[in-house]
């Protein structure tokens, strides 16, 4: 399980996480994206999902088994099973330990996009890498602090920023893994609803260590 997260919205976090599962499934067979933030359907140009999703799974009165959750996705073309958010809000107390061990058992890799979503420590402690996505930004890192160490950081790099890739490393105390810069070219593709067929021609080079 790679667990995807940010300290601030904007940085980058359901793009990069989307770009590696993308990047798995053309190498392999399947392949899960958990959505915990909602905007995956939108970065694949699917169409709204309807019906439950991980939240309602995630619920304290749920009884919904591993089996459940498999079903509340959807399968793109190329063997991505996308398991939607569902519901706005978890009712109760979340079930963390249940989905982490859920996710970790599972048989092909798994993409966890949990956006600024405080991370559980029940996920964090099964991810295989829990990655932090962010720009060089002062606001995100002064955030980035005052949560869990990640294991490893993706820096989505702006032109202009007077803090470096390396400055971020030495902030979070963690390697930066990959530095994808801003290209107009993603953003026109994320638009027009063709990032999944674009996303290798536009982020290959950047993806190989992640």
């Amino acid at each position: 399980m790679y667990l995807f997260h940010s300290s601030k919205g904007g940085n980058g976090t359901t793009l990069v996480t989307v770009a590696c599962a993308l990047a798995e499934v053309a190498q392999r067979p399947r392949a899960v994206l958990v959505d915990l933030c909602g905007d995956v359907p939108a970065m694949l140009g699917m169409a709204e999902p309807v019906g439950p999703g991980v939240n309602d799974w995630l619920a304290e009165n749920s009884t919904a088994d591993a089996d459940t959750l498999l079903h509340c996705g959807t399968t793109i073309e190329n063997g991505l099973l996308v398991i939607h958010r569902g519901a706005e809000h978890v009712e109760g107390s979340p079930r963390w330990a249940l989905l982490a061990a859920t996710l970790a058992t599972l048989p092909v890799p798994v993409f966890v996009d949990a956006g600024t979503r405080l991370v559980a420590d029940d996920m964090a402690q099964r991810a295989r890498r829990m990655i932090l996505v962010t720009k060089p930004c002062y606001l995100s890192l002064r955030r980035a602090t005052l949560l869990r160490r990640p294991s490893h950081v993706v820096v989505v790099n702006e032109q202009g920023r007077a803090l470096t890739p390396k400055d971020v490393e030495s902030v979070l105390a963690a390697p930066v893994i990959a530095t994808i810069p801003v290209d107009p070219a993603v953003s026109r593709a994320v638009d027009a609803g063709l990032f999944p067929a674009r996303c290798t021609q536009l982020l290959s080079k950047h993806l190989p260590q992640l």
